[in-house]
């Protein structure tokens, strides 16, 4: 609530003193001539943005394989909500971003849900594969996915033995 009546403050403040918006300063406790052109400037790209998805999509296939169905679905939560990010500060991407979700991720979501194993493969292999053909059809065909051979090391993909 605080950081809206801030925000709303300094609007107003830009709007009574005719100061172009993208100059209006956003004080935050680092920076207190923060402006908002500044903020819009340093939004994540959709590389930055990738190698989250990317990263989350490793994790997503070995926490399934696991039978780890919670990681798993937290996981495409996750990379949804970062793809989201990239629809809004990109959106000459929005729409193929979109449909991808609509028509990729949203199948693998119900797949997660349903703690279907032997769908889950088939499912994520066709998602895989519909992120290199829109790597390709918006021009970056140098960007290819291929799944790693391991599970990340970082997190334990398998859920502890219960006694």
């Amino acid at each position: 609530m605080y950081q809206k009546t801030i925000i709303l403050t300094t609007l107003l403040t830009s709007l009574l003193t005719a100061q172009p918006l993208s100059q209006t300063t956003v004080p935050t406790k680092h920076n207190p001539n923060l402006t908002l052109a500044q903020i819009a400037e340093i939004q994540p790209g959709l590389g930055t943005i990738m190698i989250e998805f990317g990263h989350r999509f490793h994790t997503l296939y070995y926490a399934a394989k696991a039978r780890n169905w919670d990681l798993a679905s937290y996981q495409l939560h996750e990379l949804i909500e970062a793809q989201e990010v990239a629809e809004t500060t990109r959106p000459k991407y929005q729409e193929a971003l979109k449909s991808f979700e609509d028509e990729h991720l949203h199948r693998l979501q119900t797949v997660l849900q349903e703690q279907n194993s032997q769908k889950f493969e088939s499912v994520y292999m066709e998602t895989l594969n519909a992120c290199n053909r829109c790597h390709k059809e918006s021009g970056h065909p140098y960007i290819h996915y291929q799944l790693p051979k391991e599970p990340p090391t970082f997190l334990k993909m398998s859920l502890p033995k219960e006694k």
